[in-house]
């Protein structure tokens, strides 16, 4: 069976969905944000992505994403588990109906990509 990965597609449902609860649930002190994580270094992406893309070469794998990556390393886990804690922290009591990429810059390096494809 092929494995399926959850994509751009569905990151713009979820955003959708927050905006519609975010007012609904406002009035009742209810914060409403999307946290959105890259292509972060876990299990998954060594054990099917290296294979996929890089021959199974996972120290390959690891050069290419970096690369591609304005911050110049992969995140983890503990990335996005430090935007879930910002959010639901006294900290950020005003912040609601936002997304918070975490991705280390990569999601304006492949718009910047794009453009240059389009130039």
């Amino acid at each position: 069976m092929k494995e399926r990965h959850i994509g751009k597609g569905s990151t713009m449902v979820a955003a959708q969905l927050s905006r519609v609860v975010v007012i609904q649930y406002a009035a009742k002190d209810i914060r409403v944000n999307l946290v959105a994580p890259g292509q972060l270094h876990t299990p998954m992406v060594e054990a099917s992505l290296a294979h996929q893309r890089a021959g199974g070469d996972v120290e390959a794998l690891l050069r290419q994403s970096q690369a591609r990556i304005p911050l110049g390393f992969m995140g983890d886990g503990r990335d996005t588990a430090a935007a879930v804690l910002f959010l639901a922290s006294d900290e950020a009591r005003f912040i609601t109906g936002t997304e918070i990429v975490v991705a280390g810059g990569m999601t304006y390096a492949a718009d910047e990509r794009a453009s240059t494809v389009q130039d």
